[in-house]
């Protein structure tokens, strides 16, 4: 019986229009061991053979493990060796696909995805270097920090890519006590954990600060009607009603495409889909917003300059514009205990999707008793790790349905506690938990904590520019998401409102009307 194919015959016709840009035929060399990881590898096998049917660009061989290439673990793939030093060790299944496949386009092209100033950093470099990024499937920050590193073994054939599957590869990952993805590891010695935006790899890979690193603001600025910043939810609905209204837009994001969504396990809430992952709920905004504007990830706006135009300023160059869309979102409250920010990355987590899985049958503790707190408690449960979720009150915040399928699986609650100090050495190893009612402290034994208590507003460029916030930070706006800046406007998680996915996109297309609008009929002219 033929084996069921990986990729969907839209997702084929999809690649074939992809690989029309392949220049160069490209061999990719497959390593296995039979006896080892054979799932992988016949996943490995496949992956590459249906790859190879799609184009005459891509010649596939295989091979048993060989010390010919220093190849000991399976399985493998190289990624045309005969010019680069790029491997996969572990099969690039689920998220690891899409780096992969770019890994295939950027070998064939002789062409890398980092910025020109960074590709001339990297050509200063005065020695050869060997990067690992250790990813898992399940990761959607993981495939950009790959790229990252593929992208610098394209500029420069001295350094070394190896993209790194730790649920295949456990050995590797303990020695260098990876428990949290992506993790970057440079010549043996770790560099960064998270996705870091590019500007930031590069300093890591040179050796340098974030500021030695970044460009000289740029003499000439490309004009454009709105800059829209932050490529959440907000920020690509705004793109697709701001050129839909005849404007020309930019977006700029500075990390991954998507926001906190695309790291939520499981959407039910979000109209038209009654279940659906977050990561590809994102991934279908995204390819609708591309279809009308340009993203420019890995590009961080540094300062707006309230002059007319405005004038936004990046790390790669300038922009001027008629309006700008603040759409910079929030990001996750720290508890500020004692031992949180030491172990962070060696048990201390703020995503399950990323890091849940090295916890099937291990201890952990969920903090916060919300929606997200409470999804992620279920999805700690789902995959197998023991969950325990600690609140500070008596009764949970979270949505009815989902306080009803966390009673029906009986996850332990730890109700009006506290989290006073996360103990351990090279990794989280217990808590300490205060009862809030008896002021009582006691210790747990516990090797991973998950943290979900809330948001503080990303709000840097709106302090600089001296917008009006409220007590918390989140940036006041009025019913067209205007600021108290005219020309400036603000949707998402930004303001402060209601968190949820549909009231952000609600707010990036109010505002992306809005600015049409003022553009047409300045409201700030009486």
């Amino acid at each position: 019986m033929p084996k069921k194919s990986i990729f969907p015959k839209d997702v084929k016709e999809k690649l074939k229009e992809k690989f029309r840009v392949l220049k160069r035929k490209i061999v990719l060399d497959v390593f296995t061991k039979k006896g080892t990881n054979d799932q992988f590898n016949q996943f490995s096998i496949q992956i590459c053979k249906e790859l190879a049917k799609l184009t005459d660009k891509i010649e596939v061989e295989l091979h048993e493990i060989s010390e010919r290439y220093k190849i000991t673990r399976s399985p493998t793939i190289l990624i045309d060796p005969k010019n680069y030093q790029i491997r996969y060790t572990g099969a690039p299944a689920g998220e690891e696909g899409r780096s992969f496949i770019q890994a295939i386009i950027m070998a064939s092209t002789d062409n890398s995805l980092l910025s020109e100033s960074s590709k001339e950093r990297i050509s200063t470099l005065k020695k050869r270097h060997h990067i690992q990024v250790f990813v898992n499937p399940a990761c959607p920050y993981c495939p950009q920090q790959a790229i990252y590193a593929i992208s610098a073994a394209i500029d420069r054939k001295d350094i070394s890519a190896e993209i790194v599957e730790t649920f295949e590869n456990q050995d590797l990952a303990q020695k260098y006590n990876i428990t949290s993805v992506p993790q970057t590891i440079i010549d043996g010695k770790e560099v960064a954990i998270g996705l870091q935006s590019e500007d930031k790899f590069v300093a890591g890979l040179l050796g340098l600060s974030l500021e030695e690193v970044r460009v000289k603001e740029a003499k000439e600025a490309i004009e454009t009607d709105v800059v829209i910043i932050g490529a959440g939810p907000a920020g690509l609905t705004a793109a697709i009603y701001a050129v839909r209204s005849g404007l020309k837009s930019v977006v700029l994001e500075k990390a991954g495409i998507g926001g906190q969504v695309t790291i939520t396990p499981i959407v039910e809430n979000y109209p038209g889909f009654t279940r659906i992952a977050g990561k590809v709920l994102m991934e279908m905004i995204a390819q609708h917003a591309m279809k009308y504007t340009f993203i420019h990830q890995g590009e961080e706006a540094i300062e707006i300059r309230p002059n007319h135009p405005f004038e936004i300023v990046t790390t790669r160059g300038r922009y001027l514009a008629k309006a700008v869309i603040l759409a910079t979102g929030a990001t996750h409250r720290r508890l500020n205990v004692p031992g949180e920010q030491r172990l962070y990355g060696r048990g201390v987590s703020y995503c399950t999707t990323c890091d849940g899985y090295f916890y099937k049958g291990k201890r952990v503790i969920m903090v916060g008793g919300g929606n997200s707190a409470v999804t992620e408690a279920l999805h700690l449960d789902s995959i197998g790790a023991r969950v325990t979720l600690v609140h500070r009150r008596d009764s949970l915040r979270a949505e009815k349905r989902l306080q009803e399928s966390l009673f029906s699986r009986k996850v332990p609650i730890l109700w009006n506690s506290q989290i006073k100090e996360i103990l351990g050495e090279e990794v989280v190893s217990a808590v300490k938990i205060e009862s809030i009612k008896e002021g009582a402290v006691k210790e747990y034994p516990i090797e991973g904590v998950f943290i979900s208590i809330g948001y503080e507003p990303s709000n840097l460029l709106a302090k600089k520019m001296g917008l009006e916030l409220d007590k918390n930070g989140y940036i006041k706006v009025d019913r067209h998401q205007r600021t108290s800046i005219p020309g400036i406007y603000a949707a998402g998680d930004i303001t402060g409102r209601v968190k949820q996915i549909v009231t952000a996109v609600g707010e990036g297309a109010t505002a992306a009307l809005a600015v049409f609008e003022g553009l047409s009929s300045p409201y700030w002219i009486t």
